[in-house]
């Protein structure tokens, strides 16, 4: 008899993969998870989840629920009782180039799929919670950096700590911090929080699914955009231009920046008292 009783997939990013915990917390003991081995350990604490497969172990015959939909996990799975997510790639296309209505939230999805209720955060065992302002002030594109976070460190009364990863390093030491090693080290550091701020990133998802109250900053995205769907306070601006991208690019298309220049300190801290309150 397999050790688990059905395996959820969900390949990359980081974001996506925490999301996934809506389901497989839903789905409770005896849910395996397939991803990249980046991602193995961090899959592997998601409530429910009992096994963490990667890609070329062979997969017991279960009932498989693809929230990737790729030409790589339709390859791993095939031959298997599979049901796939809907991706809504042109609605969100069409979100961007002609600010048509947005896709469905990701954890919805995810929750259509898997026939469950989407599970409320936490998805991860719950941090310690205390009164550190954590900032995470990384961003994989340019666009999606908001340009103030050494100010606002400054400007919190309170004990700060800065939080990222890899390619995180020179924003996070701009504001005295170290970038962690592996997930469980950055979970680690998420302790004695009292709320997160972060951009549209991983890093922002990860500390909601923690059950951390979050500020999230959008810039050349939206809260609309599909992937925001937690109990915290966003900041963002009413510009007519957003969102100018799906994920975020290298450089702003109208050439201003507005999007992220305009959002003030003032605006996020009163946004992080909202979260405290």
């Amino acid at each position: 008899m397999p050790e688990i009783d059905r395996l959820v997939v969900r390949f990359s990013s980081l974001g996506d993969v925490v999301l996934a915990g809506a389901v497989t917390t839903a789905f409770g003991d005896r849910t395996g998870f397939l991803t990249l081995p980046r991602y193995a350990e961090l899959a592997g604490r998601l409530n429910g989840v009992t096994r963490v497969y990667t890609p070329g172990e062979a997969l017991p015959p279960v009932p498989v629920f693809d929230l990737h939909n790729s030409l790589r996990s339709r390859r791993l799975t095939l031959g298997m009782q599979v049901r796939r997510v809907e991706r809504q790639d042109i609605r969100r296309r069409l979100h961007v180039a002609f600010k048509a209505g947005p896709a469905d939230r990701v954890v919805d999805r995810y929750a259509r799929t898997a026939r469950v209720p989407p599970a409320p955060a936490p998805w991860l065992l719950p941090a310690e919670r205390g009164d550190v302002l954590l900032l995470a002030p990384g961003a994989a594109h340019a666009t999606k950096r908001w340009p103030y976070w050494r100010a606002l460190a400054s400007a919190w009364s309170g004990p700060v700590r800065a939080l990222g990863g890899p390619g995180d390093e020179a924003a996070v030491a701009s504001i005295g911090g170290v970038c962690e090693r592996g997930f469980g080290q950055t979970l680690d550091a998420m302790n004695g929080g009292c709320v997160l701020v972060a951009g549209d990133t991983g890093l922002l998802h990860l500390g909601a699914a923690l059950g951390l109250p979050v500020v999230g900053i959008f810039g050349p995205t939206t809260s609309a955009d599909g992937f925001w769907c937690h109990a915290g306070q966003v900041v963002e601006a009413p510009l007519s231009c957003r969102p100018c991208s799906r994920f975020g690019g290298a450089v702003c298309p109208v050439g201003d920046h507005a999007c992220m220049r305009d959002l003030s300190i003032d605006h996020v801290i009163a946004a992080i008292h909202r979260a405290l309150a």
